[in-house]
């Protein structure tokens, strides 16, 4: 039986780059791995409910950690170009609190314990949302354009074949496809 490797861990340091930046002690390093999966997964259910009208694409979400700010980069693929500028803007101000909303927690300290109040600790986020130029750099995207055009009853040889001809017309390093 062959080695596999994770595709994403393959390509780290030559095409691509790490998702999460930021260093934990190794007692705490499962929570942040939580909170980080915490996080995707409300902002991708975010803009799958509330900005279906206006993305294509989901395709990459960034977070980076210092001490007392988390960034998030959120890559998106819009559905109309020429509404970005506006509509994500008033769309990431409308996230920010949401995601502070929900990621409030509560921290008690030694004198609190006596008292019994409970003191909101509302993290802050910084929000980015970033605009794709070239989607067919990206792989999720090629394979759902393979996906719709085997749909749509077009010869797989010919799918293929376009998609190639897509991804180096995108300019990108290299492409492999395989149907099954």
């Amino acid at each position: 039986m062959g080695q596999k490797i994770n595709p994403l861990g393959f390509r780290l340091g030559t095409t691509q780059s790490h998702h999460s930046l930021w260093f934990a002690e190794p007692k705490n390093y499962s929570k942040e791995l939580q909170k980080d999966e915490i996080i995707r997964y409300y902002i991708k259910n975010y803009v799958e409910k509330i900005m279906t009208y206006s993305v294509m694409e989901l395709i990459r979400i960034e977070i980076e950690k210092d001490v007392d700010l988390t960034t998030m980069k959120i890559y998106i693929l819009p559905a109309h170009a020429d509404v970005f500028n506006k509509h994500y803007q008033r769309e990431g101000k409308n996230l920010q609190p949401n995601l502070q909303k929900k990621f409030a927690y509560v921290k008690k300290k030694k004198d609190d314990l006596k008292t019994g109040k409970d003191i909101y600790v509302t993290p802050k986020f910084n929000l980015t949302l970033i605009k794709i130029d070239e989607p067919y750099r990206h792989a999720n995207i090629l394979a759902k354009f393979l996906s719709a055009q085997l749909l749509a009853r077009i010869l797989f040889r010919k799918a293929m074949k376009k998609a190639i001809q897509l991804a180096k017309q995108a300019n990108a390093k290299g492409i492999r496809v395989q149907i099954a």
